[in-house]
């Protein structure tokens, strides 16, 4: 019987070579980080500028494409490099990280403006890249950095993102001053710190280690496949979404392997997490793009002047990216239910203060929303892994990201869809008479609404969430 490879063996802790491996992390981790923060820059900065950018080029229509292809190779690849980082060279996961990354800068820089197509391309492949380094940090903190300081750096990797994020607003409010293609040459920076990951980061990797690459495939074709039907609503994309998932489900019921297995679709609790998570991280690719929208077409103000005012928002949510002893001591429930009360809250806040003005609208109400989102991706991320087995928590936090990457990507796609296409023009229960901005208003209640929805579920659902888990007394 062939032996079962379990992943790279790690030194046990206060080992000389656990200390070695844990100075060369150290020494990789702060550029690993500038990695991971240019990537999440990007994706912000081109999240919230799309709309533009379609604009641009003439096919306003698509122009969602930009968010929400990369969106779903986001989630598929996280699943993926999550697997391949217990069984291969971090060294060569980095590396070929930032040849993505940088490919996608220089034919962003060079096509971006003759094609959309060539901005998908480049967006695909910069998060493709980028996202290697979010992966690699998590595997160098769990594998070589002690028990005691990890906490420290998982809320340090947070801050990184929610401040990145802000980064990327700030950047993408400059898209009026410059031209936006210049945003596609910031990952070159990268390649300068190929010298000093060479030297410090681990070189290792497990024999007879294999990835499920039709696995992979499959449920990528299906996010793409569902992805693209709500962008344009073709026959064909049904079509396809449909077959997809047939052949993933048979497949996935034949395989030896498979990187997931058909019990997880028949766990209730699992089930009824991820349905929290889709609903509620439905809005999630759309509200910086939505605020830009109304900042634009409602107030007629500049980018630069929109971002300056919904940075703020991402800044709190940063800051509160610290705020693990205050969700320890709240628990899981009264977290979540809290979060998906402000996250609900929020967006539905953006339509009843459109008629108050742009600070209102653009600054106030979406720290509410950001707020809430403070509150909510680590106790539902802790919940989703008590709905299985230890051992299978890392697959669960593969499909996690998955499932955020799908719903974002297709709450984008159909909420644009509404946006440009003058949905609900006729007036908004917000105080708000006929015309683009109860467009805008209805759109972010029925956001607002759906979120709460999840709420809902949440709440509904709770037993059966936590049915297989400890409960401690926070619950």
């Amino acid at each position: 019987m062939k032996e079962k490879v379990t992943g790279i063996p790690v030194p046990a802790e206060g080992t000389p070579e656990y200390e070695k491996m844990n100075k060369m992390a150290k020494r990789a981790i702060p550029l690993i980080l500038i990695i991971f923060t240019l990537g999440i820059l990007e994706q912000q900065a081109f999240g919230m500028i799309f709309v533009n950018i379609g604009k641009q080029l003439g096919v306003p229509g698509q122009a969602s494409l930009i968010t929400s292809i990369p969106g779903i190779v986001l989630g598929v690849i996280s699943v993926i490099y999550g697997s391949l980082g217990d069984f291969v060279s971090l060294k060569k996961m980095t590396f070929l990280g930032i040849i993505l990354f940088v490919a996608g800068s220089i034919i962003g820089f060079a096509l971006g403006p003759i094609n959309i197509w060539a901005v998908v391309i480049a967006r695909v492949l910069q998060s493709a890249g980028g996202q290697v380094a979010g992966s690699v940090f998590l595997v160098l903190v769990s594998k070589y950095v002690s028990k005691a300081s990890r906490v420290l750096y998982y809320q340090i990797f947070v801050a990184v993102f929610r401040f990145s994020a802000a980064l990327g607003v700030v950047l993408a409010g400059l898209v009026e001053t410059i031209d936006w293609r210049w945003l596609f040459l910031v990952p070159i920076v990268t390649l300068f710190f190929i010298p000093a990951l060479n030297r410090n980061l681990p070189d290792l990797h497990a024999k007879g280690a294999k990835v499920d690459v039709v696995g992979f495939t499959l449920i990528g074709a299906f996010a793409t496949s569902v992805t693209m039907y709500f962008t344009d609503n073709t026959i064909f994309w049904a079509i396809a979404s449909v077959i997809t998932l047939i052949a993933f489900s048979i497949y996935i019921h034949k395989a030896q392997n498979p990187f997931i297995t058909p019990q997880f679709f028949k766990n209730p609790s699992f089930i009824a997490v991820m349905a929290v998570i889709f609903v509620g991280y439905f809005f999630s690719y759309t509200i910086n793009a939505g605020v830009n929208a109304i900042g634009l077409n409602v107030y007629h103000i500049s980018s630069a002047k929109i971002s300056n005012m919904l940075v703020w928002s991402i800044l709190l949510a940063a800051i509160l990216g610290f705020a693990g002893p205050i969700l320890k001591k709240l628990g899981r429930t009264l977290s979540i239910t809290v979060a998906l009360t402000f996250m609900g809250l929020g967006l539905i806040a953006v339509a009843f203060f459109i008629p108050m003005g742009p600070v209102w609208s653009l600054a106030v109400a979406p720290c509410i929303y950001y707020f809430g989102t403070s509150f909510f991706y680590s106790p539902i991320v802790d919940s989703a892994t008590l709905t299985v087995p230890a051992e299978e928590s890392g697959r669960v936090l593969g499909v996690n990201d998955l499932v955020q990457a799908i719903t974002g990507s297709i709450g984008v796609a159909v909420f644009s869809g509404m946006m440009s296409s003058g949905f609900m023009s006729g007036g908004s229960v917000a105080g708000i008479g006929a015309g683009v901005a109860s467009t805008y208003a209805n759109v972010f209640i029925v956001g607002g609404i759906i979120v709460l929805a999840a709420l809902v579920i949440y709440l509904v659902f709770h037993k059966v969430i936590y049915s297989h888990a400890d409960i401690d007394k926070k619950q």
